[in-house]
């Protein structure tokens, strides 16, 4: 009785499938092409560092992760719109409300826009300026602003591209969502091999490489919303301005903001850190860090996956008020995600030299990365519980807890040790602040999450 009542109140396949499946084949459903597109993503940042390093050298690599803040900043606004809109529009899907998802869809759409090219004016007007604060040297610099020149121009594309792919895969098309991110990664690592080692285009090929792959997943993703019969599509009533969607949309999407802005400060006070422990070896310490990035972000993604297969599942059951699916899918999401990031960091530890010969010949470069390597990843596994609990409590609307979540690693314990640990421990002490954070954090998340679950037993 209960399921022909679900189906009488949901016509549409994907809402009657997300109200009424065993909630581990649909985790598994959603989650897996949201893990193979974050995988594939990040092979492609994988390939483009190993292009980068090999066609231009170790200083183009330190020159990458000195973009690291400034991408940090683009990605926080688009984030917070992608997210904030994705779990609006599941959550109005759950409500069988296509009127509201809409006007959320298109609102995103309005802000995406506006925001990528206000960054896009901003960011080149004041580059040089901010590399320099992101530690860049005289050595580093022509690298970094090679590369975020085209960037920044690319920048509204960016946006759109991946907001648009968040209301995919948040309103059941988990598929083309992860259809449009292989067209961007495939597209971005041939385009890579042929502007850097066919036309020795450097750092700008490797920017261009990405903007246009972005290009092509974003028109495939129009084809789609074009599509009248979708549950979100585009609309002329849809893009009308309304302040409180847009209100809504930025209160859900605070906590990916946040994660993104305190990154970006974070990363500043690891490079600066570096630049001075290291002394002659700075820029090359520096690199070493853009290395661990890149090497961290494929079991990191992966476990990011789950996350966003969790959203749609949670924002859907939470309007649809089936809180038993909810508790469900968040621990068999946190069970996936904790195992991918135990068995990554063991990965990691045994094979750190070889990893880092992926990137670089550089011999003094290849010893420091060893040990950053595994120090710096040394509490991978507590991560995993981390990135779902702070999906899970912006899905169900806990925008406080979420933000509060996202700043806790980076300013309530990640920059205090970065001012702390370095000038008694030198290099090793920047390495060292990572794990020690990580640990701290997930204490916490977990406490509150077990305080949320339990109140929300109380309801049933």
């Amino acid at each position: 009785m209960e399921e022909e009542n679900l189906n009488n109140k949901y016509s549409d396949a994907r809402s009657f499938d997300l109200a009424t499946k065993p909630v581990g084949k649909l985790l598994l459903e959603y989650a897996t092409p949201s893990i193979i597109a974050m995988s594939a993503s990040s092979i492609y940042n994988l390939c483009d560092s190993i292009f980068i390093g090999h066609g231009a050298g170790p200083l183009a690599i330190a020159g990458l992760a000195l973009t690291f803040p400034l991408m940090n900043i683009s990605s926080a606004f688009g984030a917070m719109m992608g997210v904030g809109s994705g779990a609006l529009a599941s959550i109005r899907m759950g409500e069988n409300n296509q009127k509201a998802a809409l006007i959320v869809f298109g609102n995103m759409l309005r802000m995406n826009v506006t925001v990528g090219l206000i960054i896009t004016v901003l960011g080149l007007l004041f580059l040089d300026p901010m590399l320099r604060l992101f530690g860049a040297s005289e050595n580093t610099l022509p690298y970094a602003r090679e590369y975020m020149q085209i960037i920044l121009l690319g920048n509204v594309i960016t946006h759109t591209f991946l907001g648009m792919n968040d209301q995919l895969r948040s309103t059941g098309h988990p598929k083309k969502a992860m259809t449009a991110q292989l067209i961007a990664v495939v597209a971005n690592i041939l385009l890579d091999a042929l502007f850097i080692f066919g036309f020795g285009w450097g750092m700008r090929g490797a920017a261009l490489a990405t903007v246009l792959g972005q290009l092509l997943a974003f028109a495939y993703e129009i084809l789609h919303f074009r599509n009248h019969t979708n549950f979100v599509h585009f609309s002329k009533f849809g893009l009308i301005f309304n302040g409180k969607v847009i209100r809504e949309i930025i209160s859900i999407g605070m906590s990916p903001f946040f994660i993104n802005v305190c990154g970006c400060i974070i990363v500043i006070f690891i490079n600066r850190a570096l630049m001075e422990q290291g002394g002659a070896d700075g820029d090359r310490c520096v690199g070493v860090y853009g290395i661990v990035n890149r090497i961290s972000q494929l079991a990191f993604l992966m476990a990011l996956g789950f996350s966003q297969g969790l959203r749609p599942i949670v924002g859907f059951n939470l309007g649809a008020r089936l809180y038993n699916r909810v508790s469900s899918a968040l621990w068999q999401a946190y069970g996936w995600a904790t195992g991918i990031m135990a068995v990554g960091y063991l990965f990691i530890a045994l094979f750190p030299r070889q990893l880092a010969m992926m990137f670089t010949t550089d011999v003094a470069m290849l010893d420091a990365s060893v040990p950053a390597l595994r120090i710096m990843l040394m509490a991978f596994p507590v991560v995993g519980g981390q990135i779902i609990i702070t999906s899970f409590f912006q899905s169900v609307r806990e925008a406080k807890t979420a933000v509060f979540l996202s700043t806790t690693r980076q300013l309530l314990f990640l920059l205090p040790l970065l001012l702390i640990l370095p000038p008694h421990y030198g290099v090793n002490g920047v390495w060292w602040t990572h794990p020690i954070a990580d640990v701290l954090s997930a204490l916490i998340s977990n406490w509150l999450l077990v305080r949320y679950i339990n109140k929300m037993k109380k309801t049933v």
